[in-house]
């Protein structure tokens, strides 16, 4: 054992400093000598030398935790103070050497491609067009928590086939080969829907009036399709869309959801979904509700009430249909107008083929969606509706009648397909198409690309497409092979180009700042500065400025979002609706709106890193101030609000969207928690568990708590080392069940109950859980102090803001530069910190990273 470390040192290649392996030797061997060394950290680990990544991870570890003081423990007794600084000034000089010998041959990270979120908006950018096609590609590999790290994104065969079948779709949707489409206005409501409400689900849970149809439950499992199938969107363009609407028999407001998708109801939508509006209808009138956006050709158009509880009339009860007298929501009309396009052709077909002529195409046939809306009205399927006297108490005077014939037309079934791709009735008519493919592709390599091309460079693709004409293709085709071997080159897929001195080229750097805050490509002022070689350290900073407030700014706050605090994740597992029948889609949706909005407002406002771990306001509507049970807001949009005194509420750790995603459907378990809280928040990632040893499983059974199972876990030695730091984040956050509500005790399943089989109707479901035992959210923090709950917790975490000001500012040099925060990286880390001090304002810890060296690195 004496000569041990010294043997390491020397197997290493002299690589590890004397100071290091002595100290080594003398003081860790004790407990770290063998690969079942605790705190997962084996000296035997260490043989491969400062060359190997997993060594350099656990001698950068050694380094921090002697240094913090934590080792050695202090029952072995304190370093002397010489020797100790000894250990430190060797290991962390040896620790920035290999780091920047490794940098100078590889780059801070390895060449970084766009993954499938940034090649979305990049084509997005390109062709002015939303475009729904990162989720038809792999998923891409994540490193460090951010699937923007260079290492983990490689390119497969797989890969590269997906791309090519994505671009078809995207070239179909560029271009343009027909007449401008009329704007016209359609007004849809359900008493013009015969097949998928009256015929489909004829035991739906709705009231027929004179105006309109009241509905009384969400889509979901209520015998309800919410689709307005007489109408599809014939252009992806953008409409308008405007709802009439009030509240019947209801005190509270109620929410309307419009959404768009296929024709199948909320379980069986096999087309993506787009939620438009929530409209919040409140007691009182009709009111009218407008939205404005994109719609994709094929999109159909549901409408329900997502705040009402699902239910459904069993069978042909029309009586208790009739006279059911809970709340629900008038729904009069939908109108549709569009589409609406600025100019003809639009910009993407403009991108795609600017200046190149058009002639008609002999007998095309124009497109027919929709064409019987402009029929007369014989020709629309009416419902099935007998008239009786009017109903008192609801107002209703019509009941369904399922004998009664429809006026005219067939009924509109739910596997009715999606409208076909258009057919032109334009082609391209280039009068010289070698010159015009020459043209087209310069201009277009250059936009793709995001830097300026040499005629060189296009010659390949203009040879392509000229190999496609001789070959007797027509124009188009030849001309989109090109395209596509454009947008699946190297110089489109991947972000390259460095200088000499190991710094990024112009326009690389004006690369990283843009997908970094836009997660997009440069805009028009960035390429300019880029090519002026304007991009100095107090340019990026007022860059970052401007792309901060630019609207394209809210999709860096998603995917940043979502990557770090793994929101992405929000629907992987479902609260199982036994335990836990609170939950339904509008408040998912609205959880994710919160860490959002959250996120975005720390930027804004530039308020301080602290506030990830606690703060005085919450991002809240209608439906988290009731989940949470805080004073109303109105409407569904989040937005600032003040948080009452004795609320635990208050930072990202009391956030519905973030206990849900740390947690499956039934239970919630310290350890998954504790681990997420130590990486994401406080920057201090755990060892992985060693191998063969069984993860801690609540009881769902509900006989012990995940407390009293930990215990046991912890008498283990080799598990006490990292369950010390582990276990008490995730103590403190069982606090709150899967979905966030707080709680006092578990919820178990109720044995009397477990086999009722819930029957839909008026009257709400039994509940099916019972209380189980008590939750005890109290223990100590390692190397910080004990807590007794949430808000201790909270307090312990905000004693010390520059260790969460850090974890930040780490997670943010992750996500932007594509590579790991190195040894040798942090003393430019330090020194952002230090500028940003003593608020570390999140705003200013983004700009001062933007004008740093480090963020200039390849």
């Amino acid at each position: 054992m004496t000569s041990l470390v010294l043997c390491l040192a020397a197997v290493a290649g002299g690589d590890l400093p004397v100071p290091v392996a002595e100290l080594f030797e003398s003081t860790c061997a004790d407990c770290h000598a063998s690969g079942e060394a605790a705190g997962g950290f084996s000296l035997e680990r260490l043989e491969a030398g400062l060359s190997d990544v997993d060594a350099v991870r656990l001698l950068t570890k050694a380094h921090d935790r002697v240094a913090e003081g934590v080792m050695p423990p202090a029952d072995y007794g304190e370093l002397d103070a010489a020797e100790k600084s000894a250990f430190l000034t060797a290991l962390s000089g040896a620790l920035v050497a290999a780091d920047e010998e490794r940098a100078a041959a590889d780059g801070r990270g390895a060449i970084r491609r766009l993954n499938r979120s940034e090649f979305e908006t990049t084509l997005e950018d390109l062709f002015g067009l939303p475009l729904d096609v990162a989720e038809k590609l792999p998923e891409d590999g994540r490193g460090h928590g951010f699937d923007t790290v260079g290492g983990s994104l490689n390119l497969s065969a797989v890969q590269m086939e997906a791309y090519l079948d994505v671009l078809d779709g995207v070239l179909d949707r560029a271009t343009h080969l027909i007449e401008k489409p009329p704007v016209k206005t359609r007004r849809l409501s359900f008493l013009r829907e015969n097949g998928t409400m009256q015929v489909y689900r004829r035991g739906g849970p709705f009231q027929i009036r004179e105006e309109g149809v009241v509905l009384l439950a969400t889509e979901k499992f209520s015998h309800f399709n919410s689709v307005l199938g007489q109408y599809a969107a014939p252009h992806l363009a953008k409409y308008r869309i405007t709802v009439r609407a009030s509240a019947v028999r209801s005190e509270e407001p109620i929410v309307l959801t419009v959404r768009a998708g296929g024709t199948g109801h909320a379980e069986s939508n096999h087309v993506p979904s787009q939620v438009l509006k929530h409209c919040f209808v409140k007691p009182g009138g009709p009111q009218e509700f407008v939205w404005e956006g994109w719609l994709e050709r094929g999109h159909y158009l549901h409408v329900y009430p997502s705040s009402l509880r699902p239910m459904r009339f069993v069978g042909r009860d029309d009586d208790a249909r009739a006279s059911y007298d809970g709340p629900g929501v008038l729904f009069e009309y939908l109108d549709v107008e569009g589409p609406f396009f600025e100019d003809w052709p639009p910009p993407s077909h403009r991108r795609l083929w600017a200046g190149v002529p058009a002639t008609p195409v002999p007998d095309a046939k124009p497109d027919k969606t929709n064409a019987h809306l402009d029929g007369p009205p014989d020709r629309v399927a009416m419902p099935r509706l007998t008239r009786v006297p009017k109903n008192k108490a609801t107002g209703n005077q019509y009941v369904y009648d399922p004998d009664k014939q429809t006026a005219g037309g067939e009924p509109i079934y739910r596997n009715q397909p999606i409208p076909k791709p258009l057919e032109p009735t334009l082609r391209l008519a280039p009068p010289n198409p070698k010159h015009t493919a020459r043209r087209l592709l310069q201009d277009f390599a250059a936009a793709a690309f995001r830097r300026p091309v040499t005629r060189r460079e296009v010659t390949p693709y203009v040879e392509l497409a000229a190999s496609w004409l001789e070959a007797g293709e027509d124009f188009e085709s030849a001309m989109r092979a090109a395209y596509k071997a454009v947008l699946v080159s190297p110089q489109f897929l991947y972000h390259r180009g460095e200088t000499a001195d190991g710094t990024l080229d112009a326009y690389s750097l004006a690369g990283r700042l843009s997908y970094f805050l836009t997660n997009g490509p440069p805009d028009a002022e960035l390429l300019a500065l880029a090519e002026a070689g304007k991009l100095d350290a107090a340019e990026r900073r007022r860059q970052a400025e401007r792309l901060l407030d630019d609207p394209r700014s809210a999709r860096f706050v998603e995917h940043f979002a979502d990557e770090w605090l793994d929101l992405r994740l929000i629907d992987f597992t479902a609260p199982d609706s036994d335990l836990y029948p609170e939950h339904d889609p509008l408040l998912e949706w609205s959880m994710l709106e919160e860490t959002r909005g959250f996120v975005r407002q720390l930027i804004a406002e530039d308020l301080p890193a602290a506030s990830v771990a606690d703060s005085d306001f919450a991002m809240l509507n209608w439906r988290l101030a009731r989940h949470y049970g805080l004073p109303p807001v109105d409407g569904m949009k989040v937005r600032p609000v003040r948080l009452p005194e004795d609320t635990v509420r208050g930072g990202l750790l009391t956030q519905a969207s973030v206990l849900k995603v740390t947690a499956n459907g039934t239970t919630t378990s310290p350890v998954v928690r504790g681990a997420w809280v130590l990486d994401r928040i406080l920057g201090e990632p755990p060892e992985p568990p060693p191998p063969g040893v069984p993860a801690v499983e609540p009881d769902i059974r509900g006989a012990t708590t995940v407390r009293q199972q930990l215990a046991a876990h912890r008498e283990a030695e080799s598990c006490n080392a990292c369950h010390k730091r582990i276990d008490p984040p995730g103590v403190a956050l069982e606090a709150f069940d899967v979905i966030g509500q707080v709680r006092e005790v578990y919820r178990a399943i109720d044995a009397d109950k477990a086999d009722i089989k819930i029957k839909f109707g008026p009257k709400p479901p039994p509940l099916k859980w019972t209380a189980g035992l008590p939750v005890d959210a109290s223990d100590e923090l390692a190397y910080r102090g004990r807590f007794d709950s949430i808000e201790g917790f909270k307090r312990l975490l905000c004693e010390d803001d520059r260790v969460l000001a850090r974890a930040l500012l780490n997670k943010f040099i992750v996500y932007s530069t594509g590579g790991p925060v190195t040894f040798a990286d942090r003393a430019e880390r330090d020194a952002i910190l230090d500028a940003a001090a003593p608020d570390y304002g999140v705003r200013t810890l983004i700009l001062e990273l933007a004008a740093s060296d480090l963020f200039a690195k390849k």
